[in-house]
């Protein structure tokens, strides 16, 4: 008996749906819209959260960024170079610090290998680089203290470099040219994919600083940042690297520093700002879209009920209930969501690299996505479909057939 009356509800489910085609498309389309936003927010947020995990785990918690340029400058994107070697020394005399990697950044480089042309940061970094960020290579090796000391024209291409200049051929020991200077490629890193709020992480050359400093900068005396580690508690490490910086440029007291320390677990929430950002603006969009379809679906139903009087009033006669009547129109209003639903979740699948690129962010899909999608699309259907479907039950058969 329910599984006749399952396959009567389809049967009607589906000739209705043909029958009203072209309102039907409108009202799944806005469903499918608030779906896929929907399935972008929880993607986008299980792919922050998972990249805010590798950062924090990549860098350790007694990691601590120095960077050029006040807090202020670096919101504004002016890059402003005030860390110097001198900065550097008196750094790694202060207590519990125990390992320091000096940067320097050349921004806007184009670099070329054959007839192929690409633009990129080259970072410029002492030999610890590697081991300090633990950032393992894909291929090839490092440079160590010996080209460091030299000052040779060699590095290490971060993953996308590699695919821009190479495409799958293998680049160590070919020469590429970095503005005018050959260096040759000695290794390329493991992909790091994206970036937070930032250059693109793999995009970058990675070459030792006496060559960068010596051969391709004209900045002889500033670095860009250190990254330090300590054995102590970071904020009381970070006190006194304030206040050596502050002697060491001479800031009074009350005047804005010049340069900007961050930890560890700064860029962890700064991560979990940018998931929140996301969240509430695809959130937003996604509930109005689902509030638009569900007030579509709704109106659809009103006309329809009115043009179905008759039908409704026959089937009455016939012994319908009211309640089959209500379970009726709502089944077809769960069945036009819930498809929705499914178009929404196959079109976040398939327009998820884009996404990706959009938001410099992976994506990650799991169940949760297609337990939220199908949920608030039945949601959907069932109250926007509710009331219609109470107002469709109590038509009277007689009054109906008369009509």
């Amino acid at each position: 008996m329910k599984t006749s009356k399952i396959r009567g509800f389809l049967e009607e489910t589906v000739k209705i749906i043909y029958y009203y085609k072209g309102r039907v498309v409108f009202s799944f389309s806005g469903v499918a819209l608030g779906i896929l936003s929907i399935c972008v927010i929880i993607t986008t947020i299980e792919g922050a959260n998972k990249k805010a995990k590798d950062i924090f785990e990549s860098l350790g918690p007694d990691s601590i960024m120095v960077f050029s340029g006040a807090e202020r400058q670096r919101q504004a994107r002016i890059r402003v170079n005030t860390l110097t070697h001198e900065d550097a020394e008196s750094l790694s005399r202060i207590a519990g610090i125990y390992d320091m990697v000096k940067i320097l950044g050349v921004r806007g480089l184009n670099i070329r290998y054959r007839e192929k042309k690409w633009q990129t940061i080259v970072v410029g970094s002492t030999p610890n680089y590697f081991y300090s960020m633990a950032w393992n290579l894909e291929r090839g090796v490092p440079f160590g203290d010996e080209e460091y000391s030299k000052s040779e024209p060699v590095c290490v291409l971060g993953a996308k470099v590699y695919k821009e200049l190479f495409s799958g051929e293998d680049p160590i020991g070919k020469w590429i040219l970095i503005g005018h200077l050959p260096a040759k490629v000695l290794g390329v890193l493991e992909e790091k994919g994206g970036s937070v709020g930032g250059p693109h992480l793999d995009d970058r050359i990675i070459m030792p600083l006496s060559t960068v400093i010596e051969r391709l900068s004209k900045e002889k005396k500033y670095l860009s940042m250190f990254r330090l580690k300590t054995s102590r508690d970071p904020e009381s490490t970070i006190e006194d690297i304030r206040k050596v910086l502050r002697d060491n440029h001479r800031i009074r007291e009350g005047e804005e520093e010049d340069f900007t320390i961050r930890s560890s677990k700064d860029i962890f929430n700064f991560v979990s700002v940018i998931s929140g950002s996301l969240f509430l603006f695809l959130g937003t969009a996604s509930l109005v879209a689902l509030i638009v379809s569900g007030f579509v679906l709704a109106n659809l139903f009103y006309l329809t009920i009115n043009e179905r009087r008759k039908d409704i009033g026959i089937r009455r006669a016939y012994g319908a209930s009211r309640k089959g009547i209500l379970l009726s129109f709502l089944f077809e209003s769960v069945v036009i969501t819930s498809f929705g639903g499914l178009i929404g979740v196959i079109l976040s699948i398939l327009l998820g690299s884009t996404f990706e690129k959009l938001f410099d962010m992976p994506m990650i899909f799991t169940y949760k996505v297609i337990l939220f999608a199908f949920l608030f699309s039945f949601l959907t259907g069932v109250f926007s479909g509710l009331k219609p479907a109470m107002k469709a039950s109590r038509i009277e058969p007689i009054e109906a057939i008369r009509g």
